[in-house]
């Protein structure tokens, strides 16, 4: 909760939190892009609709390096910030990696043709449905905890629940990881595709598990 000694400091100097969630769009969207991605591959439609996804994830990054500046060019000096410099920065960078991911999990999936069988391919939607769902719930949690910092509203221990939701989802999209891993290994694929699936699942993998370090530093800052 923001100290009364500095909420002289008006919302001009307290921006940099909500710049947060305006980073976090575009990093949602990045993920429903890799779902339709995977479902343009496995589905085997025309290239040029997947160069179009490709695109897109493209100018998703460019838009969340530009929030990221944004933020991060604009922040007050670390003792009149209501968090902990370090972990604010680390914070903007874990969010960025889960688009980083996703950009890599889209790479992998354009980089030979993707034939699966129908199995596997059901446990590769299972298992980006799983990542997806630990990024959504990243919102909730990342919303709830500034307004918890920035105006006191909320109970901390709904706030901390929302996180340890996030690492839950997280542990459902570990065990979908290992048996898609394991479900790969023993189709009769030749070893690229293999390779190929595995890059991928590791990357939907990334995604979430940045997700997930998201959640631990929103309950650092909590504990200033």
């Amino acid at each position: 909760m923001l100290p009364a000694s500095l909420r002289f400091l008006g919302p001009r100097r307290q921006d940099y939190l909500p710049g947060l969630l305006d980073h976090y769009r575009p990093v949602a969207r990045g993920m429903a892009l890799l779902n339709e991605a995977l479902k343009h591959v496995l589905e085997k439609r025309p290239d040029t609709g997947f160069r179009v996804l490709v695109s897109e994830t493209d100018i998703l990054e460019a838009e969340a390096d530009k929030v990221k500046r944004r933020i991060r060019n604009h922040l007050p000096p670390g003792f009149l910030m209501v968090v902990d410099k370090t972990l604010f920065l680390d914070y903007t960078r874990r969010q960025d990696d889960v688009l980083n991911a996703v950009q890599e999990a889209v790479t992998w999936l354009y980089l030979a043709p993707f034939d699966v069988p129908q199995p596997l391919a059901e446990a590769m939607r299972v298992c980006v449905g799983e990542a997806a769902a630990t990024v959504a719930l990243l919102q909730a949690a990342l919303a709830e905890a500034v307004d918890f910092i920035l105006r006191g509203k909320g109970e901390r221990g709904t706030v901390k629940a929302r996180m340890q939701d996030i690492r839950d989802q997280h542990i459902k999209v570990v065990k979908a990881k290992r048996g898609l891993i394991a479900a790969a290994y023993a189709s009769d694929m030749e070893f690229a595709r293999v390779y190929q699936v595995i890059r991928f699942v590791e990357y939907v993998y990334r995604a979430s598990h940045s997700a997930e370090n998201c959640a631990d530093l929103l309950r650092a800052m909590l504990a200033r």
